[in-house]
């Protein structure tokens, strides 16, 4: 059988079963970073990301994007755990035949990147490839008993996320299929030059009133799939409710595409979905405005299995379906 087959989450369960977790750790193999005990209240929280340059970057990616992109992925999983970044490292493969002068600009990309997000790049290594391609590990710092995991969900949780949807992945197709860019400039930037939601993760975290949470980097269907199966809850969301970015919506209406294959089934907003009690909402609200960001309730979590949407009268499963690494054409 061959990986094309079945998948990355095959592969992810693959490993979840061959490799033992060890004493001290908190988070194994699963979610979206692990996290190892420390003396006191206090988790080291670790994540890896790796971007291939043929997979990850569409065509006119500037160095410093690229340099960027790589710091953002990674930190946004450190903020889907709720955790304080602390440093970054990263090994990097480089083609012989590339100039020195792009692969300063994608340090500076990098350097850029990690100090907007109050952090640094401490280390790495450097190797030959055929491609450029870029690893990196984030490492965080989490209360213990704060932690925001994707096993958090609950019965009677509200279900909400961050910001607005299918900005990033609209702007992936302008770059792939050459729309003209004009009056849609945010969306490519979106795709470009994503932002990692560290703060409102840190912020989640420390008000106490939130368990769950995941990033959507795959797609909003595929994360809430995740928080499903490892809460083993059922989600329910409205699809009225769903934050979708006003230039996506102009997009679609434009070119006749299906909004929801951006906001539902594809990846790299990086915003957060998250879960908390209905009495808490007022609380976990107001920290988020406090700084400057916004969320919006759009379903529930309720006993049972699966993630469905409620369109109109009518409630049916969605589907499993977003960016999945070995499946994708």
């Amino acid at each position: 059988m061959k990986l094309k087959e079945v998948g990355e989450k095959a592969i992810v369960e693959n490993a979840r079963k061959i490799f033992r977790k060890g004493k001290g750790i908190r988070i194994g193999i699963g979610d979206d970073a692990a996290a190892i005990d420390l003396p006191g209240k206090k988790c080291l929280v670790v994540t890896t990301d790796m971007l291939v340059a043929s997979i990850h970057f569409p065509p006119g990616t500037k160095p410093e994007q690229i340099g960027k992109k790589a710091v953002v992925v990674n930190l946004s999983d450190l903020a889907a755990m709720g955790a304080e970044p602390l440093g970054l490292v990263f090994s990097v493969a480089l083609p012989r035949e590339l100039e020195v002068g792009f692969t300063n600009r994608i340090m500076r990309g990098m350097e850029s990147a990690a100090r907007e997000y109050g952090t640094y790049i401490v280390g790495g290594d450097l190797d030959e490839a055929a491609e450029i391609t870029i690893a990196g590990t984030a490492f965080g710092l989490a209360d213990r008993n704060r932690l925001l995991r994707r096993s958090g969900a609950q019965k009677g949780d509200i279900v909400a996320v961050t910001g607005e949807l299918g900005a990033a992945s609209a702007g992936l197709k302008i770059l792939m299929e050459k729309i003209p860019r004009k009056g849609y400039e945010k969306l490519v930037k979106a795709q470009l030059e994503p932002k990692a939601q560290v703060e409102a993760g840190i912020v989640l975290a420390r008000s106490g009133r939130v368990k769950a949470a995941i990033d959507v980097s795959d797609g909003m269907a595929a994360n809430l799939w995740h928080l499903s199966r490892e809460s083993r809850v059922k989600i329910i969301i409205d699809h009225e409710k769903i934050p979708v970015h006003g230039l996506v919506k102009k997009f679609c209406q434009q070119y006749g595409y299906d909004m929801d294959e951006f906001t539902l089934f594809s990846g790299e907003d990086f915003e957060l979905i998250f879960t908390t009690r209905p009495e808490f909402w007022d609380d976990v609200n107001l920290a988020l405005k406090r700084v400057g960001k916004k969320a919006t309730p759009i379903g529930k979590v309720v006993e049972g299995s699966g993630v469905f949407i409620k369109k109109g009268e009518e409630i049916v499963k969605l589907e499993d379906r977003g960016y999945e690494h070995f499946k994708q054409d």
